[in-house]
């Protein structure tokens, strides 16, 4: 009798752990997917301000070449 209620507890203590270790789990993958978004909005905004740049050094151009001689 005394194998068996050791042997319940040990189980009892295991499936704790993996709940443990399921919950960290969990709060790890949320962490690694709000950096990605974050690094997803960045991205964007990199690419954004990119394009705003090619803009103004094609006006700049286009200015510059009015004053050629």
């Amino acid at each position: 009798m005394y194998k068996i209620a050791f042997g319940s507890q040990q189980i009892v203590a295991s499936i704790r752990d993996i709940d443990h270790i399921g919950k960290e789990a969990v709060a790890q993958t949320q962490t690694v997917s709000a950096t990605t978004e974050e690094q997803s909005a960045s991205m964007e905004e990199i690419a954004a301000s990119s394009q705003a740049l090619a803009r103004m050094a094609e006006e700049l151009q286009n200015t510059i070449r009015k004053f050629r001689v």
